[in-house]
């Protein structure tokens, strides 16, 4: 999907950096980047101004969610050395003309709906990462269950079982042909949304936890994996659904441009 995305950068100018910032703004209910989904209709740069062109599911699109994306989109893209202003459109979202006023002049939700924001969206975006982590950890357990390890060895894991020195993936397949799990891919995520969360990363800490960052007892794991799985399927099922609205309304597919100025 990132390949999809029109840039229309100026002469000499490389965007990757651009689309890689971009890959890391997630849909906060749904965990997953809102590049990746298809939510990043267009990029322009020019003079120091990027000017980013939004296209949600549904023109009705939970307003809170709509702002948080346009807001992490913008704060993104001003980490970018010669960007210094960025440009927001949204297309034809129910509250797009509030949204991009305040999110463009770097506003609050409460500014942006004054007298109707009540709700603490710092909150809101605690409790997605919250259903983010469980999600990201039952694809470990998946993972890690599949390469035969038992609840009693999961549960005896430690992140310097898992994290090699080199920061890349140790765990090694109890069955099957290396590399056939998932592992190299599911750990990294995991860890990366723990450490958002300020759940313990250090060597010694377990590596599952619950979300109070408490080890888990092997008899708890199975009840604590189905409730996982739950949240996982769940989100999953939601992406599917707004991936599906957004494909009826933009079938045609897009082409990666590069215009010089």
């Amino acid at each position: 999907m990132m390949s999809a995305v029109p840039c229309i950068l100026p002469a000499g100018y490389d965007g990757t950096v651009l689309l890689e910032q971009l890959d890391q703004v997630l849909d906060p209910e749904l965990d997953e980047s809102i590049l990746q989904l298809g939510f990043v209709r267009s990029i322009q740069v020019a003079a120091g101004r990027a000017t980013v062109e939004l296209q949600l599911p549904t023109s009705w699109c939970a307003v809170n969610f709509a702002y948080l994306m346009a807001d992490d989109v913008r704060r993104a893209l001003l980490n970018v050395a010669g960007i210094d202003q960025v440009t927001i459109r949204l297309g034809d979202h129910c509250a797009a003309a509030s949204i991009e006023a305040a999110v463009n002049a770097g506003q609050s939700f409460a500014a942006a709906f004054p007298g109707e924001a009540h709700e603490n969206l710092e909150e809101l975006r605690l409790t997605f990462l919250r259903k983010g982590f469980l999600s990201r950890q039952e694809r470990l357990l998946h993972d890690l269950y599949a390469a035969g390890y038992t609840p009693e060895a999961l549960c005896a894991l430690r992140l310097s079982d898992a994290v090699g020195p080199d920061g890349g993936c140790r765990l090694a397949a109890l069955q099957g042909e290396p590399g056939e799990s998932g592992l190299a891919t599911t750990l990294p995520r995991y860890l990366a949304r723990r450490a958002v969360l300020g759940l313990d990363c250090t060597p010694t800490a377990h590596l599952i936890v619950d979300l109070d960052g408490q080890p888990l007892s092997a008899a708890r794991l199975q009840a604590y994996y189905q409730t996982a799985r739950t949240v996982r399927v769940a989100m999953e099922a939601n992406g599917a659904f707004c991936c599906a609205l957004l494909e009826v309304r933009q079938p045609q597919a897009l082409v990666l441009t590069d215009h010089g100025a």
